[in-house]
């Protein structure tokens, strides 16, 4: 209770803090997800939640909350409309907030009690160098339980030690990178895919702006922001479990379909030019040409894009070899 009224007291030198609550086909998870905001520590904070048309009783279980909202945060808005997507749905919020920092947190998630308070603490202590700050996540599984993933994404015991229960540690496996040293959040590391956890963050909201904010029709926001972000500023890593990512059926079902994987493909070709000006084109041909490969060889894509793929593909070395590889099984 003392930390609660110390913070109460202080409120006017914290600087104000957007969390944004977008919302779709959660009505199992959302209301623990806002309660997670409103049971932050930090008390500087204004949220927007944002029902991007659910077809299911989203919209009910957000109303359940409403009136607690509005007594906790120093404002409160909740927009229920149609289905226009993530990105368009997070530039919705862009536009309504307030804040000097900027945090968004999927419905499915959780936000840990300390998470909006840890980060804006080290991000006010590193200084405007810094446009993000990120904690790990712990998984989490459809009912709330701590699990650990193996390496294709299925839950594990963990009885041979391989397994991970955390984003940062299942998402930079077989990668040369340690996210706890200072390639963290460069852009560099994030060329080879995206890593940082969506819901452990709070960013400075004048860099998004900066940034122009999301593509809207892109499924993978959050990579493309960070790549936006890194080209100018720094991330930093916080040592600290501050959330927790769910894993159920949606995701695994996401993963399978080839469509993020698609838009990897498409997002990456995008930052070739910036590649070549920053002495990273042999990076971005190796990326590129693995992305591409693997896509081709995706059941799940269809032929439109396949074609498509190797169309902008045909002057690649490895396409080369591995049609060379095709015409020597015809020849059989």
């Amino acid at each position: 209770m003392a930390l609660l009224d110390r913070s109460l007291m202080n409120q006017e030198n914290m600087p104000l803090v957007t969390a944004v609550i977008p919302v779709y086909n959660h009505e199992k998870y959302v209301v623990e997800c806002i309660r997670s905001i409103l049971n932050q520590t930090y008390r500087n904070i204004e949220l927007i939640v944002l029902n991007d048309g659910s077809k299911d009783c989203s919209h009910e279980m957000v109303l359940t909350l409403v009136e607690e909202c509005k007594q906790r945060f120093v404002r409160f808005e909740y927009i229920n409309r149609e289905n226009i997507g993530l990105s368009a749905t997070l530039n919705q919020a862009l536009a309504w907030a307030r804040g000097v920092y900027f945090s968004a947190l999927a419905s499915d998630d959780v936000a840990l009690p300390e998470k909006i308070e840890v980060l804006v603490d080290a991000l006010e202590a590193k200084g405007p160098a810094y446009a993000a700050a990120f904690g790990n996540a712990w998984f989490i599984d459809d009912a709330g339980h701590r699990i650990c993933l193996d390496k294709t994404g299925s839950v594990s015991d963990n009885s041979n030690g391989t397994a991970c229960d955390n984003f940062l540690d299942f998402y930079t496996q077989g990668r040369e990178l340690n996210y706890r040293g200072e390639e963290f959040g460069t852009y560099a590391s994030l060329i080879s895919g995206n890593y940082l956890p969506a819901m452990s963050n709070v960013v400075r909201t004048a860099a998004i702006l900066d940034a122009g904010g999301w593509t809207p029709g892109n499924v993978i926001e959050d990579w493309e922001m960070w790549l936006k972000l890194s080209k100018k500023s720094k991330f930093l890593y916080v040592n600290e479990t501050i959330a927790l990512y769910r894993w159920h059926a949606l995701n695994t079902v996401k993963l399978a379909t080839g469509g993020p994987a698609y838009a990897g493909l498409l997002l990456v070709m995008k930052e070739k030019q910036f590649c070549s000006e920053n002495d990273l084109l042999a990076r971005w041909r190796s990326i590129h040409d693995l992305m591409a490969l693997e896509l081709l060889t995706n059941r799940h894509l269809p032929l439109c894009r396949k074609l498509s793929i190797l169309k902008n593909w045909r002057k690649s070395s490895l396409l080369l070899f591995a049609m060379e590889r095709i015409k020597a099984r015809c020849r059989r």
